[in-house]
């Protein structure tokens, strides 16, 4: 019975993902003529009841094509761009955050301070205020350091994000202290435990922690419409909201290639992400 349940969660989770990749493949008329509230002659795929069209989805293309594909890849690759900026915001986040969470959280964890589970408590305050909180004080203090409208005003606070310290740290805390007590006896220094001992043992977090954080950057909205100007340095999660209005082809295509690099990451990391997380 759990297994059934589970099964079809995950057949209802992939039918939205299914929709998206198969309408990509749609004619350009046939996209325009099922998604389009105008009456058009073509509009014989959908159905008109008192003079209005109504959407006609389907899963299945009635002619396969591969017009929209052939236009974001070939004819007209500026949409590729926003793709781009996407990787230009989310790879320095990810790397970022492997190097400061480990070692803000082997800090943490190793400080001989009676107030740092107080310093912890705070960090885990922050994390669960929503990011729309956060925007004034972000917006506030790249206006005072200079870097408001480039993408430096967002990759910042991401990096110094809370999350992965605090989860990092979790992991830390089933680690035995007696291998580091040891370590530190035989004459290793703090970077030599942190390099040889700790992060070998939490590499599945690390990897948990770089999927999270590449599937957070990589959907980044909010940030992107606040501090950049340039509607041409907006990433792709921004760009199929508000410059491609009216042609769903192109839409389902870039929603397509959206959804890939997040997905690749999460089937390569899926292991390591319940292990790290879950452990």
């Amino acid at each position: 019975m759990r297994l059934a349940i589970v099964v079809a969660v995950a057949v209802l989770s992939l039918i939205p993902v299914a929709f998206i990749i198969s309408n990509s493949f749609m004619s350009d008329g046939e996209a325009a003529a099922r998604y389009t509230s105008k009456i058009t002659p073509e509009s014989s795929f959908g159905f008109i009841y008192n003079n209005i069209h109504y959407m006609d989805m389907g899963f299945v293309p009635d002619v396969i094509s591969l017009s929209a594909w052939r236009l974001i890849l070939a004819q007209d690759p500026t949409h590729l761009r926003f793709l781009w900026n996407s990787l230009i915001l989310a790879i320095p986040i990810v790397l970022g955050q492997l190097i400061i969470a480990p070692l803000a959280a082997y800090g943490l964890e190793r400080a001989k301070s009676k107030h740092k589970e107080k310093f912890f408590f705070a960090y885990i305050i922050i994390m669960l205020l929503p990011m729309q909180a956060l925007l004034v004080p972000h917006f506030i203090m790249a206006e005072f350091l200079g870097i408001s409208g480039n993408y430096a005003a967002i990759i910042f606070p991401a990096i110094f994000a809370t999350f992965g310290v605090f989860l990092i740290r979790q992991q830390m805390k089933g680690f035995r202290k007696e291998i580091i007590e040891a370590a530190a006896i035989d004459g290793a220094k703090e970077l030599q435990i942190f390099l040889r001992i700790v992060l070998p043992n939490i590499k599945p977090t690390l990897v948990a922690l770089a999927v999270l954080t590449f599937a957070e950057a990589w959907n980044i909205v909010d940030q992107a419409v606040v501090f950049i100007r340039d509607p041409y340095q907006m990433p792709l999660s921004v760009h199929l909201s508000t410059g491609l209005a009216g042609n769903m082809g192109i839409v389902f295509a870039l929603s397509t290639l959206l959804m890939l690099p997040a997905l690749i990451i999460f089937i390569y990391g899926q292991d390591d992400l319940s292990e790290g997380v879950i452990k």
